[in-house]
């Protein structure tokens, strides 16, 4: 449920690809997510207005997140009540430096039962970061425009504050066109980051390195 004039969907920040430059939608779907979108559909939505232009959903691009494959399992099982868990590649255009990678591991997680709220959410992430070893755990504000609430969670890094990923609960014109049951507690995080907190690296390229020597000498996580 993103608006299809995001900035997140300009060319400064998503790989689109040429071949297939176009990826086949069942017309079902973009039927829903169109009405959702211009008018917001069946929900208590009002939708983002204008005019959904089905060519710009069917765009192939590399994923920036990994929240399609969570949305593909509450669309297979939208009445069972779940935890799932994944970690898996995304793709940004973001500029090398010692905390930015273009091509990185995403830990993505969902939690969708009766009850299910923010402070769930919270306290699932700080849990999470604690069993890592990292106890100075914050979460702010944030926008996410399929998310509401939403989250960012940072960790104190060299004495600053470092963002490791965002979280919230997915908003209704998310949840409803698939059918689930009860609120969904959604977040998506920085593997690479983390990593580099854990084995108290200072760049994250380090991770990538090939220096044969040094890699052996890091402990297996």
């Amino acid at each position: 449920f993103i608006p299809q004039d995001h900035p997140a969907r300009e060319m400064q920040d998503t790989f689109y690809l040429t071949n297939p430059e176009m990826i086949p939608i069942p017309d079902e779907l973009t039927s829903t997510w169109k009405s959702i979108h211009e008018t917001g559909g069946e929900t208590d939505s009002v939708g983002w207005g204008g005019t959904f232009d089905e060519n710009v959903s069917k765009k192939g691009l590399l994923r920036t997140h990994t929240t399609v494959n969570t949305i593909q399992y509450l669309h297979q099982k939208p009445t069972e009540p779940c935890r799932v868990f994944a970690v898996d590649r995304v793709f940004r255009k973001e500029s090398i430096d010692r905390t930015h990678l273009p091509e990185f591991h995403q830990i993505e997680g969902i939690i969708m039962e009766e009850g299910a709220n923010l402070p769930m959410l919270v306290n699932t992430l700080k849990t999470f970061y604690a069993k890592m070893g990292i106890d100075e755990v914050r979460v702010r504000p944030a926008y996410f425009p399929y998310t509401e609430p939403s989250l960012e969670i940072e960790v104190k890094w060299k004495g600053k504050w470092l963002e490791l990923g965002g979280a919230g609960i997915f908003r209704p014109e998310v949840t409803e066109p698939l059918g689930c049951k009860w609120p969904v507690c959604a977040w998506g995080m920085g593997l690479e980051r983390l990593a580099m907190l854990v084995l108290g690296l200072d760049d994250i390229r380090q991770l990538y390195i090939s220096d044969l020597a040094w890699l052996s000498e890091q402990p297996v996580l």
